[in-house]
């Protein structure tokens, strides 16, 4: 059960009782089930180091895009919420991906809080 969602002190949350913390191979997907039903829904906060390159994709597994080429799967990001500060939700059930070209891999965490019903 995630701890509920809640900023009660000033800008402030609880530490989270559903945490998740990888370290991903260089261009090794790994993947994690959100915990839960699908009426479940949570906040999903993505933290990772400024000079590591991750992608994080819902739903389906995500190859690296080659030098010079583009790819344009839907619900996979880069970096998410590094940039723009947001966390994503999601919902029980949910499959997330994770892969990182960096040759030193990449260490990463996941944090969940549950949104109320």
């Amino acid at each position: 059960m995630a701890i509920l969602f809640n900023e009660n002190f000033d800008e402030t949350i609880p530490f989270s009782d559903v945490c998740v913390q990888l370290f991903l191979a260089t261009s090794t997907a790994q993947s994690y089930t959100i915990p839960g039903t699908a009426q479940q829904r949570y906040t999903v906060k993505f933290q990772y180091s400024s000079d590591s390159n991750v992608f994080v994709s819902r739903g389906a597994s995500f190859t690296v895009p080659a030098s010079n080429a583009q790819s344009t799967q839907q619900y996979c990001e880069f970096k998410p919420g590094y940039g723009d500060g947001c966390t994503r939700y999601a919902s029980g059930g949910d499959v997330l991906y994770f892969i990182t070209p960096d040759t030193a891999g990449a260490y990463m965490s996941i944090r969940l809080m549950s949104l109320p019903g």
